[in-house]
C-alpha cells in the first residue's frame, strides 16, 4: 500500500470517528440537556449565542423558539468538533457582534434594549445572500447553524 493512501484511510477512520463521536454526543444532548457541559464556549458566550439564536427562530404561539431548543448547546458541540479555522470564525464573530453593539449603543449585546438588540441584528442580515463583513459572514453561519439546531432538536422537530 502507498503511504498516500495509507495517510487517506486513516485520516478517513479518525473523521468517521470523530463523527460517531459527535453523534453520540447530539443524542445524549437531546436526552439530557439540563446536564450539558459547555465544551468550546464559555457560560458568557453561550449567554450571547443563546439570545442571537433565538432572535433568528424565536418562540411563538404555535411553537418554541431556539432558547427552548437549547440551540445554543447544539452549537456549542458542533464548533467543538469544528476545525479551528471554523472555532476561530464563531469566536471572532462573536467579539465583533460585541465591538459592533459597544460603538453602537455603547453596552454589551446582552445589555441592550430590544430595538438595539433588532438594529443590529438587521444590520448584520442585511446582506445575507452575498456577506461582505466580517459580521455579516458570521450571520450566515450562525443562521445555518441556528436552522440546523432548532430542525434537529425535539422541540424544533416535533412542534415546528
Amino acid at each position: 500500500m502507498k503511504r498516500r493512501t495509507a495517510l487517506k484511510l486513516v485520516a478517513a477512520g479518525v473523521a468517521a470517528e470523530r463523527v460517531q463521536i459527535a453523534g453520540r454526543q447530539l443524542f445524549a444532548l437531546a436526552q439530557a440537556p439540563s446536564g450539558y457541559k459547555l465544551r468550546f464556549f464559555n457560560d458568557e458566550q453561550n449567554l450571547l449565542l443563546d439570545r442571537l439564536t433565538e432572535l433568528i427562530i424565536p418562540a411563538d404561539d404555535h411553537s418554541p423558539g431556539a432558547h427552548a431548543a437549547k440551540v445554543s448547546l447544539f452549537i456549542d458541540l458542533m464548533v467543538s468538533y469544528s476545525k479551528p479555522d471554523v472555532q476561530d470564525q464563531w469566536t471572532h464573530g462573536l467579539r465583533a457582534l460585541e465591538n459592533e453593539s459597544r460603538e453602537r449603543f455603547r453596552k454589551p449585546f446582552l445589555e441592550c434594549v430590544a430595538a438595539w438588540q433588532d438594529q443590529i441584528m438587521q444590520t448584520i442580515s442585511r446582506n445575507e445572500d452575498h456577506p461582505t463583513t466580517e459580521l455579516e459572514k458570521f450571520f450566515r453561519i450562525l443562521k445555518s447553524r441556528t436552522i440546523d439546531g432548532y430542525y434537529t432538536s425535539e422541540s424544533g422537530f416535533t412542534r415546528s
